[in-house]
């Protein structure tokens, strides 16, 4: 009897040994892999037993059927995330199935100015290899992708949503995740420094974003913008034309360093030279205090105002149009029309 019980502890000892023997076998790292590492895209939609013939099959692991099992085992097979993996010299299969449930994935990071336009973000994706201009088209060519991103039913474009910020994003995140980031920021910074906007109906938050665009593209000293804000609202409330030269500025796509008289007579609803009331949409997408300015405007009599200092970016404001024609007067050398 107590021969039997030796040689069972014997045998489970040494099956023991040889699962541990094969275990390290198949989980060892693959010699293939490059000194400066490997990056492998794990694509929407990919299952286990995908990723693992193609893992094999680019030599990054040593065994396939070991990859499934072990995805099993950790339950990865129910939490596989998309993205690219770096994957570096020594890494066992299970190095790197942890760094698939841990998200350890490769990013991106981008930055966007205030004050860019729709237009001249997509460029910046572009150019940082965030998204191509075929994702791009194809994406804003389905009828529903502004709500796909959050966006209210009532915006034709997405501009004055996608808040100007540096963004660090997984690289390889569908376009859909990546405009939706920018509108998510856009509402969390608004939440947190303008506590009023969701009393607003629609329309008057709408008509704040939009004028807010407008300021941002107006005001470079960022004291003077709850200024400008009120001047604007004073003229609408008064139906007078707004008269800004950044509304003209979108009108011709390409910014000019100065605006000629013909510019200010170009038929466009956005040419707020011409039509009296805001433009139709915002003309770019504001920082948090163009928008802070937008909602909390400084109040006033104010009605004009004219670029006093290029360099500092200050103006001086009128409260009559006889008292503008001498500001006019008094800084005709500055540039542009204000």
């Amino acid at each position: 009897m107590k021969t039997i019980i030796k040689l069972v502890i014997l045998l489970a000892i040494i099956g023991t040994a040889g699962c541990i023997s094969g275990f390290l076998l198949l989980n060892r790292a693959s010699s293939e892999i490059p000194e400066k590492g490997i990056e492998f895209d794990i694509r929407p939609g990919d299952y286990a037993s995908a990723i693992a013939i193609r893992l094999k099959r680019e030599k990054l692991i040593t065994s396939s059927f070991f990859f499934k099992v072990m995805t099993r085992i950790s339950g990865l097979d129910k939490r596989l995330q998309s993205g690219y993996l770096q994957i570096q010299p020594g890494e066992k299969t299970t190095d790197i199935i942890n760094n698939i449930l841990n998200g350890k994935f490769s990013t991106i990071t981008f930055t966007i100015p205030e004050g860019y336009n729709f237009k001249e973000i997509n460029r910046v994706l572009i150019d940082k290899n965030v998204l191509t201009k075929k994702q791009i088209d194809d994406f804003t060519a389905l009828p529903d992708w502004l709500v796909k991103i959050g966006l209210p039913t009532y915006c034709k474009t997405p501009e004055g949503f996608m808040f100007p910020e540096t963004y660090t994003i997984r690289k390889g995140s569908s376009i859909t995740k990546i405009y939706r980031t920018m509108v998510n920021e856009f509402y969390s910074r608004l939440k947190s420094e303008v506590s009023n906007y969701e009393t607003l109906s629609s329309k008057d938050f709408y008509d704040r974003i939009i004028l807010a665009s407008i300021i941002e593209k107006e005001v470079r000293a960022q004291n003077e913008a709850a200024v400008v804000a009120g001047v604007f609202l004073n003229r609408l409330n008064q139906n007078m034309k707004l008269q800004s030269c950044a509304t003209v500025q979108y009108v011709l796509g390409k910014p000019k360093e100065r605006l000629l008289e013909n510019d200010l007579f170009i038929e466009s609803p956005y040419n707020t030279y011409l039509n009296t009331g805001l433009p139709p949409s915002p003309i770019s997408n504001p920082g948090i205090n163009a928008l802070k300015a937008a909602f909390n405007p400084a109040k006033s009599d104010y009605l004009y105002f004219v670029v006093k200092d290029p360099a500092k970016g200050t103006h001086q404001f009128s409260k009559t149009y006889e008292e503008h024609l001498k500001a006019q007067s008094r800084y005709k050398s500055i540039k542009g029309f204000q």
